[in-house]
């Protein structure tokens, strides 16, 4: 996993380096490749030592877009990985590889509305998409493990783009001609869970206990034998109501709320309730 080139393209770069810019890119290429590391190892986070052995050096920057040189360097550079043995940097590579096109699939027949499902086989994992003749791919590796840690690498490069400030980001390897990474700014939002939204309006009581009267968005906990599970959710509010029946709900243990579930539809889990759109309130 040496000289492996990063690069984002886009007015952001004509006149020197956006910072901002430069700094989401970076980061969320690292997150992409601890991601992998995290994925391989099962560990949840790298600990000092993990980040001695496995580390991302930036080697060099040209001009005109932000183009990086990078290497994963690992101790005493060696063939095989000093945390895994039966593995090498080439095959952390190719895990990196397979497992960006696994989640730029799924994701892909998500938002068209193909329902996809995961099947590990052994070492490999296979995906069945609906409503395509239930088209078979296979993918080498242990790509749903990785792809759950690489995903937040990948939104903080989507959320990077940006209409002709930052048009394309790639990661790939000098020595080979397609990217294991491209991302488009038309493709923007990719790698976020598609939306739905339940037409028909529930009644729910619960503890509004957080409010930002700014954005109109809050929290609030739903207890037991509700429409919805129990549990905590983000709400917003939608259309013209006034923040101070917000404010004043928040003195109160319990308030009733009519509310549209708004679910995410992410192929990695089960779909979930993302924000509750809160349509009236009433202490």
């Amino acid at each position: 996993m040496e000289n492996l080139i990063f690069r984002m393209n886009g007015a952001a770069f004509d006149d020197g380096y956006r910072l901002d810019k430069m700094v989401s890119g970076l980061h969320g290429t690292q997150q992409v490749l601890e991601g992998v590391y995290k994925g391989v190892t099962g560990k949840s986070r790298l600990s000092k030592s993990d980040r001695e052995l496995y580390k991302l050096i930036a080697q060099d920057v040209e001009h005109g877009s932000l183009l990086v040189t990078l290497g994963a360097m690992f101790s005493g550079v060696q063939q095989t990985l000093p945390f895994l043995p039966s593995l090498s940097p080439d095959d952390m590579w190719d895990y990196t590889k397979a497992s960006a096109a696994f989640l730029y699939d799924i994701y892909k027949a998500a938002h068209e509305g193909k329902p996809v499902s995961i099947h590990q086989d052994g070492e490999n994992t296979s995906v069945v998409t609906q409503g395509n003749e239930n088209a078979v791919h296979v993918y080498n590796g242990p790509v749903y493990q990785i792809g759950t840690q690489i995903i937040t690498g990948l939104r903080t490069l989507d959320d990077a783009l940006e209409e002709d400030n930052v048009e394309e980001i790639s990661l790939s390897s000098k020595f080979e001609k397609n990217p294991a990474i491209k991302m488009l700014f038309e493709e923007k939002g990719l790698y976020y869970p598609p939306i739905s939204i339940d037409e028909e309006p529930k009644t729910i009581n619960c503890d509004i206990f957080d409010f930002n009267k700014y954005d109109r968005i809050g929290k609030l906990r739903v207890s037991e034998s509700q429409q919805i599970p129990e549990g905590n959710y983000k709400f917003r509010v939608v259309g013209r109501q006034e923040v101070e029946d917000y404010i004043l709900s928040m003195t109160e243990r319990e308030v009733e709320v009519h509310c549209i579930v708004e679910y995410e539809n992410d192929p990695l889990r089960e779909s979930r309730i993302g924000t509750l759109l809160i349509i009236d309130v009433a202490a």
